[in-house]
């Protein structure tokens, strides 16, 4: 007895058609050149991790197939969130002030603030900068050693912002802390202005020459107003400046008042016998600028003290106010920005040729030829022209981008793949070609090896398929078929 194997075999035969084979070659040509290139995007490359501080970009421009439907690309470009945790110092992609991250908040449903531990960001634009504080601390002999020795008087002006970025959880708040002083401590980490650009960022470097030039203006007068003064001088003073919320007309005109902003505390502290300050330090009587500068010579002290110094003061906390909201995007309607306007950048750069000219050589140290040291003049605006964008936090984010694989291990991946979807077409095609065309042709239902002559004469062929010596069919072997009819 034959024996018979758990596996089989199909006898097979040429198909009867002449279009059948130019197709196939044709077709299965161009399937795989387009099928092996649709396989090196879904399975040429590999993810690689790199570091990125532009996420956008590097997600979107990554590589050729980068825009291709997620369904046809294996390996696409990814970066994970930036994780800024509170009280780290974080800049602007502008780079002019290093910023303390204070707080982050969102609103619960019944708008309370939810704090959080950190920001999670990723290039979101930052939105809806204000700033609700300026304080300007003047310093004497506090000071170090090295500042003390270029500038006998010196100090810090800080702004406190509120800003926000819209996420995929919903909008989220943070508050910013900003410092500048224009001659820091040897032992300061943080800089200012590191990317300084006359031409690339105009209304920057303007914010950047102005409170170079009103710090020295306002700690020159502040001494000065020390030197007239009999004992005790000061030798300390604070001052917080708000935004006055009850100016009228249009914003052009309110950043423009001596008034725009308001004198929320004021604080001078003189020295006594010993050294050491006691007194009642709460000395501003008035929160309006403009009264205060123009206090008159014998006006009490306590009351509204150093009336030299509040001139200096307005400009100096405008210039701050905003440089920093330039260096956030901040610029609308709601708040013009007086750095990207020319008629109100020579408003607030009035007096800066007087102030440059008045200097004394005592506080020009530091001041160098590249800063700006005259008035605005609207008639000649720089080119490019005033601008503030929008502004993104400065972060890296670590990222996967995708690199094509070793010439060996491609190859091997996109033979695989191509003979895996090219086995699986050529299934289709013939079970098509099976199931309509041969089904509708008469001579590919009989086979000529397996089934009797037709009798003489009546030329037609048998209906089905049939054994030639009476047998099943599947038990007719090669040999026996060697003619029809033995």
């Amino acid at each position: 007895m034959e024996h018979r194997s758990l596996f089989s075999y199909n006898i097979t035969r040429a198909y009867p058609f002449k279009w059948f084979t130019p197709v196939v070659v044709v077709g299965g040509i161009v399937l795989t050149a387009l099928i092996s290139f649709l396989n090196v995007a879904a399975t040429g490359y590999e993810l690689v991790p790199t570091s990125s501080s532009d996420p956008n970009a590097t997600e979107s421009h990554s590589i050729w197939f980068s825009k291709w439907p997620s369904y046809l690309v294996g390996a696409r470009a990814s970066c994970e969130p930036a994780s800024l945790q509170i009280q780290s110092n974080i800049y602007t992609n502008k780079r002019a002030f290093p910023y303390e991250l204070s707080n982050v908040w969102h609103l619960g449903e019944d708008n309370t603030k939810l704090y959080q531990g950190s920001l999670i960001y990723k290039n979101n634009p930052i939105q809806n900068c204000n700033i609700s504080e300026i304080q300007i601390q003047i310093e004497g002999p506090d000071r170090t050693p090295g500042q003390l020795a270029v500038s006998t008087v010196g100090g810090t002006v800080t702004a406190k912002t509120d800003c926000s970025i819209d996420t995929s959880a919903g909008r989220v708040y943070f508050q910013l802390r900003s410092t500048y002083d224009a001659i820091p401590p040897p032992e300061s980490a943080r800089s200012t202005f590191l990317s300084l650009n006359k031409t690339g960022e105009p209304s920057i470097y303007w914010g950047y020459s102005l409170l170079n030039i009103y710090w020295r203006t306002v700690m020159r007068d502040f001494f000065n107003e020390n030197m007239k003064r009999s004992p005790p001088p000061f030798f300390k003073g604070v001052i917080n400046l708000n935004r006055n919320m009850t100016l009228q007309g249009s914003m052009e005109d309110q950043v423009q008042s001596l008034d725009f902003l308001l004198v929320g505390a004021c604080f001078f502290i003189p020295l006594n016998s010993t050294g050491i300050a006691y007194l009642n330090n709460r000395f501003c009587n008035s929160t309006s600028i403009t009264e205060l500068a123009n206090s008159p010579a014998d006006h009490p002290a306590f009351a509204r003290p150093l009336p030299g110094i509040w001139r200096g003061v307005e400009k100096l906390g405008k210039s701050m106010w905003f440089t920093v909201l330039a260096d956030l995007g901040r610029n609308d309607a709601a708040m013009p920005n007086m750095l990207a306007r020319p008629e109100l950048l020579a408003s607030l750069s009035a007096n800066l040729t007087q102030a440059n000219q008045t200097l004394d050589r005592l506080f020009r140290w530091g001041l160098d030829g590249q800063t700006f040291m005259r008035d605005f003049d609207p008639s000649q605006a720089p080119q490019p022209p005033l601008q503030v964008n929008q502004s993104q936090l400065a972060a890296d984010y670590l990222c996967q981008v995708p690199q094509l694989k070793s010439p060996g291990t491609l190859f091997m991946s996109v033979l695989v793949a191509d003979l895996v979807i090219l086995q699986a077409i050529w299934k289709i095609f013939t079970l098509a070609v099976g199931g309509i065309f041969l089904k509708s042709t008469e001579e590919a239902r009989h086979c000529a090896a397996c089934a009797p002559a037709p009798a003489s004469g009546s030329g037609k062929l048998p209906t089905g398929y049939e054994s030639a010596d009476g047998r099943e069919s599947e038990e007719i072997l090669l040999e026996d078929r060697t003619s029809p009819g033995t």
